[in-house]
């Protein structure tokens, strides 16, 4: 069980980090942000 939450943990955050580079790079090219969604 103890191996199964290290499992979900780091695919986490290895989906956040890929996520960020991801928008960091539409944001770098194409002036989009997906967190604008989130300042207002």
């Amino acid at each position: 069980m103890g191996m199964t939450i290290v499992y979900v943990v780091v695919s986490l955050v290895i989906c956040i980090a890929y996520f960020t580079a991801v928008d960091h790079f539409l944001m770098e090219s194409q002036g989009l942000d997906y967190w604008y969604l989130f300042r207002k």
